[in-house]
């Protein structure tokens, strides 16, 4: 979109063959407002069922990039196209949301090229999936090929999502439900093992209450060992629990403490008939 310094429209360029066909059949719009242009585009995209194609589950956003060097007709004149796309998407019900793009969030390096940043890049990503939370992977871009390839965490699943440099174009790339990392994995820590970040029984943080069978080793979940915790029993259990002084443990292990086993103690351990109901007879 070309402005005058009034800010008022000179042209409308298509940059793709998607644009092309947007503003084929879209006319009268010289002279007129930016911000009153910048709606009606959003309802001939939307028309054109090009929100209907979504990533991550989110509609596409809107980005509102200021080409570099050039000048703003009002201080707030981003921030004013911002309003109008909102007022298009609250009226045409789309979940897409308006994303600017200023001068500061050009690269240093390629913003020659029409570039953003890395961190503009993170905060499309952000903004595409509606939260504010997410944990982004540091690493080096390579922008070789004009994308940023954006790895984050979000709810214990890994994604990687795609950036158009230029564009500001968000698109997804890959997701790992299931990746071997701090949360879902096969050793037994102080996270979960065999389950997943987020389950309906509990979570993979430590003190994790869905731990039941899901490991070999010896520690306060579950276990093959006997010792002070309990064995073969799940935690939460009708029972007892799995912590010291479980009450659950019968039949669970062949050592010889205040548990059943098979030594003969003071404890009962067997089902011969004798005065201390052992494997001795005495």
């Amino acid at each position: 979109m070309d402005y005058d310094d009034g800010g008022n429209v000179v042209a409308l360029n298509a940059l793709n063959d998607d644009g092309r066909t947007v503003l084929a059949g879209y006319t009268g719009y010289e002279g007129r407002p930016c911000t009153a242009v910048v709606g009606e585009l959003v309802d001939e995209i939307h028309a054109a069922g090009y929100f209907d194609t979504t990533v991550g589950g989110h509609e596409r956003n809107i980005v509102l990039k200021l080409e570099r060097g050039s000048a703003y007709p009002t201080d707030h004149f981003l921030d004013d196209l911002a309003t109008s796309v909102r007022i298009a998407v609250e009226t045409d019900q789309i979940g897409s949301q308006a994303v600017t793009l200023g001068q500061d969030d050009y690269d240093d390096t390629y913003g020659d090229k029409g570039y953003i940043n890395a961190a503009a890049a993170q905060n499309l990503v952000s903004a595409q999936v509606g939260r504010s939370d997410v944990q982004f992977v540091e690493k080096d871009y390579d922008l070789d090929d004009g994308d940023y390839e954006v790895e984050f965490v979000l709810d214990g699943v890994e994604y990687e999502y795609e950036v158009d440099a230029y564009t500001g174009k968000v698109k997804e790339v890959d997701i790992d439900h299931r990746d071997d990392d701090r949360y879902d994995d096969d050793w037994d820590d102080r996270f979960d093992d065999d389950d997943w970040y987020g389950d309906p029984t509990g979570s993979d943080y430590p003190g994790d209450s869905d731990d039941w069978n899901d490991d070999d080793w010896d520690d306060r979940y579950d276990d093959d060992w006997d010792d002070r915790f309990d064995d073969d029993d799940w935690y939460g259990d009708p029972t007892g629990s799995d912590y010291p002084g479980d009450s659950d443990d019968w039949d669970d292990d062949d050592w010889d403490n205040r548990y059943d086993d098979d030594w003969d103690d003071r404890f009962d351990d067997d089902d011969r008939d004798d005065d201390d109901d052992d494997d001795w007879d005495d």
